[in-house]
């Protein structure tokens, strides 16, 4: 991952950038787990396996089931358009990428008729693909002259480095973006595999030394995703500026994720004494050590992301946050927190190894 003179280096950058690709597979992975979990008790369907697509009206649909449906396959619709854009003019790859948005919406329907606990519906099918078409559309106006060969693409040069390991950067943040959603109360809470393991129990926690595990997970983890993120970067002005956009961004879906996933809603319920300390040490500690050689700034990024883990598995539950989400997790969205809980646990651990083997492959 690093060369000698402490800078990264992308033996493959002049094969172009992967990265819409990338973007494109991971996100149909997230599509298909949010559409089938919990992937148990298949069974066999019932005669009509579309029987659903004639279906009435369901009653328990409401407006925000039909917007979240919309907007779940905008993006999908965005990246297949892009992956079209540079082999067919630009109404045609719209109309094949909606179309293939629709097409996918329609297969995770119909695989939802051998699961018991989803209910396929017509519905949903419409939403996904308005939200695919709606995708497409805008990929088809925008994408080339914004994406593929214009302002975000000369941006992205000018910014960061080139070649398939920074793009696998890129994407292990977007993907870190989606843990935000994850119903875990404290701020950039990944690695969290408690689930996994039997419950210990006899542990006591002061407020104090809770509020200072709490901080300690939010500054070890945000400093090893902002060294990520200045390991790519050209220049501090380029990491400093990236860094304020993707902690504007992921502050946004956290907050979202508070004011969706709790009774009643409230989207600053992660703003606590612990999460400020925390996204403030993290951020003091990333200026003291932006201006390091980059070789260094990766063995920082790795360690401070194992130690981020190790501490978020040694904290204790919140009580008032267990009981909210059992409420929550019983309803429509399930599947969304499964999901997020998922790929928030498995973060780290694939981020880590990602370190590791880049850094491996330029010794």
């Amino acid at each position: 991952m690093l060369s000698g003179d402490s800078r990264i280096h992308f033996a493959s950058g002049a094969r172009g950038s992967r990265l819409v690709h990338y973007l494109t597979i991971a996100y149909l992975l997230l599509v298909a787990y949010a559409s089938l979990y919990p992937f148990s008790d298949w069974r066999a369907p019932t005669p009509e396996v579309r029987a659903f697509l004639t279906a009435s009206w369901p009653h328990y649909i409401t407006w925000t089931d039909i917007a979240l449906n919309v907007l779940a396959y905008v993006p999908l619709g965005i990246l297949l358009c892009l992956v079209l854009l540079p082999r067919l003019p630009r109404l045609l790859a719209a109309l094949i990428a909606g179309a293939a948005g629709t097409g996918i919406s329609l297969g995770m329907e119909m695989l939802q008729v051998y699961l018991p606990a989803r209910i396929p519906n017509n519905v949903d099918l419409l939403c996904n693909g308005a939200g695919a078409f709606f995708g497409a559309a805008v990929s088809a106006v925008f994408g080339r002259r914004w994406v593929l060969s214009g302002e975000l693409r000369r941006l992205r040069e000018r910014w960061f480095e080139h070649g398939r390991a920074a793009d696998v950067c890129f994407l292990l943040l977007a993907v870190w973006l989606v843990t935000q959603l994850n119903a875990e109360i404290w701020l950039f809470g990944n690695g969290d595999v408690r689930h996994l393991f039997p419950e210990v129990t006899g542990v006591v926690y002061s407020a104090s030394s809770y509020a200072f595990l709490e901080a300690g997970v939010a500054a070890l983890n945000y400093l090893g995703v902002a060294l990520m993120l200045t390991a790519i970067s050209r220049s501090f002005g380029a990491a400093a500026a990236s860094l304020l956009l993707l902690t504007l961004v992921a502050l946004g879906l956290k907050s979202l994720a508070s004011a969706a996933l709790f009774i009643p809603g409230n989207p600053g319920l992660w703003l606590t004494p612990g999460s400020m300390w925390g996204l403030g040490a993290g951020f003091a500690l990333w200026l003291a050590l932006a201006l390091f050689p980059k070789s260094f700034q990766a063995v920082m990024a790795t360690t401070c992301l194992a130690m981020g883990m190790a501490l978020v598995n040694a904290a204790p539950e919140n009580p008032y946050v267990s009981a909210a989400l059992r409420v929550w997790q019983h309803g429509h969205y399930a599947s969304m927190t499964e999901m997020t809980r998922t790929v928030s646990s498995a973060w780290s651990f694939i981020a880590i190894a990602y370190l590791a083997y880049a850094g491996y492959r330029t010794r």
